[in-house]
């Protein structure tokens, strides 16, 4: 008799990163971080290490998601932290 594979839910993706636990310290160095304002879809790269300077290694990054004000329009709700993973050798 053959083996059976079991039907449910997708092995945890070893990449995903939980917002509301991970912190500025606890992001693996291979990810870049980026915000994107809801109103006007500007992008921005965030220098993790100013935040931290600023903030506190310990900021969690649903934190900082919170914070996020956009640069060009201003608009402070509704944006987006967006997390990339760079390419390893």
């Amino acid at each position: 008799m053959r083996h059976r594979r079991g039907i449910g839910l997708a092995p945890t993706d070893r990449h995903s990163i939980e917002i509301e636990k991970a912190t500025l310290a606890t992001l693996p160095e291979w990810f870049v971080m980026y915000a994107r304002c809801h109103a006007c879809r500007r992008q921005m790269f965030i220098e993790r290490r100013n935040i931290a300077r600023r903030c506190g290694q310990n900021l969690s990054l649903a934190s900082l998601a919170k914070r996020l004000q956009c640069q060009g329009c201003g608009n402070g709700s509704g944006n987006l932290l967006l997390l990339q993973m760079l390419p390893r050798d």
